[in-house]
């Protein structure tokens, strides 16, 4: 098991370090003609150009090893790229699809829909600091009693779909994700995010679905307390998942958090990363 997901992130992270290789030239360029880094040394201004780049592609790669891990753990079928809990009729081939789809009869266009969502989010949100800090009041306790029976309400005859960046059912429920980096969203965009995540369970229909907020390393370092705008629209720590515990819900048993991390370390180590960085570096400053 520790060697196949070895290999998993091998071949995940040589595809994005191909990416990147390819469009690493026409990317510094870009920056070299960027006046505000003129007093920058190139090789600084080439590892931001690296550091950017990997940050931006980095995100799909590690989130398609997540897909793949967690279909070790729970099996193909239960890791579907679409997701149709209902069973659905669809005509959707899957070898269209990229990442993961939930199939739903539900009109998720709908401008009352998407209201009374936003009003429950709203409606919900944490407020006070310290001991006087009363958490946001979306639970999947809520979630259950007032966005489950939308689905109903908002039923429509024809078929939709809606990207999620991670679900599975672990044998008992479907849980779906949405998935970030580090999840430092600014308050301007945290709103939206949780709104999506709320939609995609109601697009699910079923009673035995939980959504979550996913990060896939703790900010603020493993073991502190994380920090986030989106802490606000979601109780917390019931409806996160961040870093450790997002990997310890999806590793198989018998690999660890801390086992992944290295696992992860070998793997970058396999395919030689650091030294395709300074090829590349080297390469655009003419060293």
């Amino acid at each position: 098991m520790r060697n196949t997901i070895k290999q998993i992130v091998v071949e995940e992270f040589s595809n994005l370090t191909e990416l990147i290789e390819a469009d690493f030239a026409s990317n510094y360029r870009r920056k070299v003609n960027n006046f505000l880094l003129s007093q920058m040394d190139e090789r600084i201004t080439a590892s931001m150009v690296f550091v950017s780049s990997f940050e931006s592609k980095s995100g799909f790669a590690i989130e398609t090893c997540a897909k793949r891990i967690a279909r070790l753990t729970f099996g193909e079928e239960n890791v579907p790229t679409i997701v149709n809990p209902r069973n659905l009729k669809h005509n959707i081939d899957p070898t269209t699809i990229s990442g993961q789809v939930v199939v739903t009869d539900v009109d998720t266009h709908n401008g009352d829909l998407r209201g009374e969502i936003a009003s429950f989010r709203a409606n919900s949100e944490a407020t006070g600091k310290g001991r006087m800090r009363v958490e946001s009041k979306v639970t999947h306790v809520s979630c259950k009693s007032v966005l489950l029976p939308l689905s109903k309400k908002y039923h429509s005859n024809q078929i939709y779909t809606k990207p999620v960046d991670l679900a599975f059912f672990d044998g008992a429920n479907w849980n779906v994700m949405e998935l970030k980096a580090g999840g430092d969203l600014d308050s301007s965009n945290a709103p939206s995010n949780v709104e999506k995540l709320l939609t995609i369970y109601v697009d699910m229909g079923i009673e035995n679905c939980n959504a979550y907020f996913a990060t896939l390393y703790n900010k603020d370092g493993e073991g502190n307390t994380w920090t986030g705008s989106v802490k606000k629209h979601l109780n917390y720590p019931s409806m996160f998942l961040i870093g450790k515990k997002f990997w310890e819900r999806i590793l198989p048993s018998g690999i660890s958090y801390e086992e992944f991390t290295e696992i992860y370390r070998e793997a970058l180590e396999h395919i030689d990363l650091n030294k395709r960085i300074n090829d590349m570096i080297s390469e655009c400053i003419g060293e």
